[in-house]
């Protein structure tokens, strides 16, 4: 099956104040990273949608082995970077997995597993769980991208969550990074500097 990674990196970093994708991590960029492990996964293909500052992490970001394309509507919220990355798919893809650009805990592993899941039960909508908390990424069968198309606003697929209720396939999973994400310089400070090993599923000081 044809499984496409859609990365949303397109945000104005406004709770941040610098510009999120180009902060350092782990000896390079923070969307360096989560464009590591998109490509370290099982995903056939991954598309970059960029917006705010998109000239400058450009320069600043090597994005081989992936397509990139600009959101001029990036102001408008994450529902016109779901619409961007959509029509930037094969026709032939059965599936799309959205990544945030600002969760690079969210390893190749993670990724792999959603897909795992999609390839024993083609369900409408794949969430993963970590101890009952729904997280990222999500994964969405093409049976629902006329729905995702017609999403407006900044609240992403989460607006289709109540009305595909019950098709909702959730996955849980023991790792914590799904529902770790980076809004503010205190969140980076605490994940970029935090010494989390998965194998102990603690995040002794940045849950709280």
């Amino acid at each position: 099956m044809k499984i496409v990674g859609i990365l949303l990196a397109a945000g104005l970093s406004s709770r941040m104040g610098r510009v999120k994708p180009l902060l350092p991590w782990g000896g390079g960029l923070l969307l360096e990273k989560v464009i590591e492990n998109a490509r370290n996964s099982r995903l056939t293909c991954l598309i970059v949608v960029l917006g705010h500052e998109a000239d400058s992490i450009r320069q600043r970001i090597d994005f081989k082995q992936t397509r990139v394309i600009v959101n001029s509507d990036y102001r408008m919220g994450q529902s016109s970077s779901l619409r961007a990355g959509l029509s930037a798919l094969p026709d032939d893809t059965d599936a799309a997995m959205f990544l945030l650009g600002d969760q690079p805990l969210v390893t190749a592993e993670i990724i792999d597993r959603l897909i795992g899941a999609f390839e024993k039960r083609r369900s409408p909508l794949i969430i993963p769980t970590c101890q009952g908390k729904r997280g990222n990424p999500v994964l969405a069968n093409n049976s629902i991208f006329d729905l995702i198309q017609n999403i407006t606003g900044d609240t992403g697929a989460r607006a289709l969550f109540r009305s595909l209720n019950e098709q909702i396939r959730e996955v849980e999973l023991s790792d914590p990074g799904i529902l770790l994400d980076i809004d503010t310089m205190e969140e980076y400070r605490r994940l970029a500097g935090s010494t989390f090993d998965p194998k102990e599923n603690e995040f002794p000081s940045l849950l709280l």
